[in-house]
């Protein structure tokens, strides 16, 4: 069987606010397309918990997420399940968002790039599950 290309990783039907990242990587833009898909997922966040501009990356998701005190934390959740939802947002955001913030990231492989992005759409959706419980959008 032949692993699939780069592109191929990328599903037409990824989150709709990922639109711009996908159009960046399909155009051969994976750095520009990593930090878009990243970047509305803080966007997102900061939109649900209402948070002011002060407020961004891993101390957004870390705050909005905190197993015991984030509004927007999943109190039907194992604490244990929380905390890492929590690690699981602010890793991303510091380990993918940032890095394409402040510097040139080339990403020697264009799957890993792709992959990132299917985890901004993974983070995304799991957004949406909160607007629904909050029954905001």
């Amino acid at each position: 069987m032949q692993p699939l290309l780069a592109e191929q990783r990328l599903p037409d039907d990824l989150h709709s606010e990922l639109a711009e990242a996908r159009t960046q990587f399909l155009a051969g833009k994976a750095e520009i397309a990593v930090f878009a898909a990243m970047r509305q997922v803080e966007v997102r966040l900061r939109h649900l918990s209402r948070a002011g501009n002060h407020m961004i990356g891993v101390a957004l998701a870390r705050h909005m997420l905190h197993p015991e005190t984030g509004p927007l934390a999943d109190q039907a959740l194992e604490a244990g399940e929380r905390e890492a939802i929590s690690h699981l947002f602010a890793g991303a955001l510091g380990a993918f968002k940032n890095p394409t913030s402040h510097r040139v990231v080339d990403f020697d492989e264009q799957a890993v790039a792709a992959d990132i992005i299917l985890l901004a759409d993974l983070l995304m959706r799991l957004l949406d599950r909160v607007a629904v419980s909050e029954g905001t959008s």
